[in-house]
């Protein structure tokens, strides 16, 4: 079963379902097979009741007979198909040539191009015609009834007898419904989706062939826009078949069906064609089975009809034993489905080892077979059916349960993974990624669109597909010639594709995605298409707007390098950084300067140390907010402006109100400062400091911090006061003048920060090192990749 069909029980091993599998593919692929041959058959049948019938008259054998009808065929310059029908038909026109002619000339209205014009790769015909084949030639109307071995037969001889004498392009043979309406039994000239919706007639008065049936008269249509588009069946598209014929068919006294003879052009039945139809719907009226009475499997069939389940009527197929070989399907619920898709009524009249090859030797089997012998209801377990659905193998959960109706047994099924949750799915799929699928039959050339599919080509459903042709249309010139490459590759040599394309619509343009595969027959040619459309156009937009910002990135990236190159050749012009310990007016000075390591985060930490006229020593530690250029020029301001002033005489706490007012006035930045001033003749440190870090004290062996004078950061307001405080200090004391990236870690505070800083400096001035400062600062670990490290020891010396 295909989605929710007869299951049977599973659970074997894996080499049985695997011979499961195999079985319904080989029975689909004969399927196919068969329903490919079905044209053929009339030919074959012909021959061989043309060689019954020689075999009656001359009262000779098979052998004989196909001697004879050779010999005939020489003597008539035909060939042997040509002379059974000449026999069946006593006529001299064969219904169709074996042979066609050598060089067919292409009527002027088929699509075909003439020989030496190749058809654009967007010409559906180019595909398409390639499968259509020969049109009959006519018979009289005697001949076709002779002819004809079936229904399906018979339509298909009327649509060549009276394509010519009526201009008839298709006939439909309906006969009546037990539960009202019309069931159509054959047709021909009308394509699988029209006779699909064409399919039950409901029992409506207005429709023409249900009034036919009613009235017992023929309804001559000669155009829906005259005789009023009422009239029209299910499925009618707009300037389809414009006249038509309906011709009630009897039994007797009785009418049974109704025979519809259908034109593309519009206008009157004359005398002449009323006359011609009228002799052929009484040639169908005799291949036409006699309709019974009413019996319990069209009342069971009426039952079903009215459920929502899947469930059948099977009759037993006996032996000549009389064993059950079988079971016929007389009855079928319309969610009834098997494994060839088909579902309801098209079930009737099927076989169960037809329909679900698999079921035979099941559980499921011997429960039928319990059932109908015993009259005991029969209701399986839970249970999997393994199925090959369009050639993919998958697995189904069912449950069935079987019960005795006379000589019958009445079958329903219930699938547990149901089609409609895989059918949900399948929408909501489409829906998220914006795509829908697209199904091409090329024989049939029946084109068929998910209703996604529409959204995606911004396309109203009421116009149906785009035809092939159409697509040129709606594409960027600049991308015909890559969608034509990969037309003509999937049409014209079956490969796969996956092509992108723009298309422009109501609401702009669109970027698609085509990907598609062809199924072709024994011989290469393409005879189905599978395929999809996905609308990319939110992802290209985020390409394109990605694309812009990588481009906008590299350029601020480059600009952000120059930018560094140029801060970091100011920085190291502006504070040159020793390498040496220096000496400076009864104080060595030891200076560790560590850049951030990001390329980009070139900050404002810098230091000074100044030998005073007076024989005092400025010192001094800063660091600017922020990075890059400015940092470094407002750098360069606070440190020759704050040396400039030291010059001058400016004590620590006046010279930074001034370059408080310096920020405020200019607006560029903010800064932290410490400013120190030592004068070794007194042994005093007197200082000042704007909003930074205290000054470590070193003094016999103990690291205290010295308590910070009033003080905000520079450019944080013109009112502030800057106090000033006084330390003595004593020959071998240290002091440590630092910036924030000394102590500062991730995930730690600045107090613990300055506690280790404290901790290490107590060790390391006891150690016997020139260069305090980087011993210091490799001690405390890595220092904050982010921010400059600044550090300026201090030693008194005696």
């Amino acid at each position: 079963m295909s989605h929710d069909g007869v299951a049977s029980a599973s659970g074997g091993r894996p080499d049985e379902r695997s011979a499961a599998d195999q079985l319904a593919r080989t029975v689909a692929r004969l399927r196919a097979e068969l329903d490919e041959e079905r044209l053929a058959a009339p030919a074959r049948s012909a021959a061989e009741r043309a060689r019954g019938v020689l075999m009656g008259r001359l009262g000779v054998g098979p052998g004989a007979a196909q001697e004879e009808l050779e010999r005939r065929a020489n003597r008539a310059g035909r060939t042997v198909l040509e002379e059974a029908w000449a026999l069946l038909g006593d006529i001299h026109t064969p219904r169709v040539p074996l042979t066609p002619p050598q060089q067919p000339e292409p009527a002027a209205d088929s699509g075909v191009p003439p020989p030496g014009e190749l058809p654009s790769v967007f010409t559906s015909s180019r595909y398409t015609s390639r499968h259509r084949r020969p049109t009959p030639r006519p018979l009289g109307i005697d001949g076709v009834r002779t002819a004809a071995g079936t229904s399906e037969e018979l339509t298909w001889l009327l649509v060549g007898r009276l394509g010519e004498s009526a201009d008839v392009d298709a006939v439909l043979l309906y006969t009546s419904a037990p539960a009202g309406g019309l069931d159509l039994v054959a047709h021909s000239g009308i394509d699988a989706g029209t006779a699909s919706a064409w399919g039950h007639v409901p029992p409506l008065a207005e429709l023409a062939p249900v009034e036919a049936v009613r009235l017992g008269r023929p309804v001559w249509l000669r155009g829906l826009d005259k005789d009023g588009a009422d009239r029209a069946l299910v499925g009618d598209r707009p300037g389809t078949w414009a006249s038509r014929a309906w011709l009630p068919l009897r039994r007797g006294e009785d009418v049974v069906g109704v025979a519809g003879f259908l034109r593309e052009r519009p206008g009157d039945f004359d005398a002449a064609d009323r006359a011609v139809l009228t002799a052929a719907a009484r040639a169908c009226e005799t291949c036409l089975s006699p309709v019974p009475a009413v019996t319990w499997p069209a009342t069971v069939q009426a039952v079903l009809d009215t459920l929502f389940e899947a469930a059948v009527l099977l009759v037993p197929v006996r032996g000549a034993e009389g064993e059950v070989t079988d079971f016929r399907i007389e009855a079928a619920a319309p969610a009834s489905v098997d494994v060839a898709g088909r579902t309801g009524r098209e079930l009737v009249g099927r076989r169960v080892l037809e329909c679900y090859p698999t079921v035979a030797g099941t559980p499921l089997w011997h429960g039928y077979l319990e059932t109908l012998s015993t009259g005991e209801p029969f209701e399986s377990d839970l249970f999997e059916y393994h199925e090959v659905a369009a050639g993919i193998p998958r697995t189904s959960t069912y449950s069935v349960a079987a019960a005795r109706l006379g000589d019958a047994l009445v079958v329903s099924w219930l699938r547990h993974d149901t089609a409609d949750r895989e059918v949900e799915r399948l929408r909501r799929l489409q829906h998220l990624g914006n795509l829908g699928w697209a199904d091409w039959d090329l024989v049939a050339d029946d084109l068929s669109w998910s209703p996604q599919v529409y959204t995606v080509f911004d396309r109203d459903p009421a116009l149906g597909p785009m035809p092939l042709d159409e697509l040129p249309q709606h594409l960027f010139p600049e991308d015909v010639p890559a969608v034509g490459a990969a037309v003509h590759a999937l049409l014209e040599r079956g490969e796969p594709v996956d092509a992108p394309f723009r298309i422009r619509t109501a609401h702009g343009t669109r970027h698609l995605r085509m990907v598609a595969e062809a199924v072709t027959d024994a011989e290469g040619t393409p005879v189905v298409v599978h395929g999809f459309f996905q609308d990319l156009t939110d992802l290209r937009h985020g390409e394109i707007a990605l694309d812009e910002a990588h481009r906008a990135f590299s350029t601020q990236q480059r600009t952000l390098n120059a930018e560094h190159i140029l801060a970091r050749r100011l920085q190291r012009a502006l504070l040159p950084v020793p390498e040496e310990p220096f000496q400076l007016g009864g104080v060595s000075c030891d200076v560790s300067y560590l850049p951030a390591e990001s390329t980009i985060q070139i900050g404002g930490d810098w230091f000074t140390a100044v030998a005073l006229p007076d024989g005092s020593v400025m010192l001094a530690v800063g660091d600017v907010a922020g990075h890059g250029v400015e940092a470094v020029a407002t750098m360069a301001g606070l440190r020759y402006g704050a040396e400039a002033m030291a010059l001058s005489g400016t004590p620590p706490h006046r010279l930074l109100e001034r370059l408080n007012q310096v920020l405020m006035n200019t607006g560029s930045a903010t800064a932290t400062m410490v400013l120190a001033q030592y004068r070794p003749a007194e042994g005093v440190l007197t200082w000042a400091q704007a909003g930074h870090l205290p000054v470590l004290h070193l003094h016999g062996g103990r690291a205290a911090y010295l308590e910070r004078p009033e003080g905000r950061i520079l450019g944080a307001g013109r009112d502030s006061v800057y106090g000033l405080c006084e330390t003595p200090l004593r020959p071998g004391d240290r002091l440590f003048l630092f910036t924030d990236g000394l102590i500062e870690r991730r995930g730690q505070d600045l107090d613990t920060g300055l506690a280790d800083l404290a901790r290490v400096a107590e060790r390391v001035a006891t150690e016997d090192c020139t260069t305090v400062a980087a011993v210091l600062t490799h001690a405390l670990g890595p220092a904050n990749p982010r921010d400059d490290t600044c550090l300026l020891c201090v030693r008194i010396c005696p």
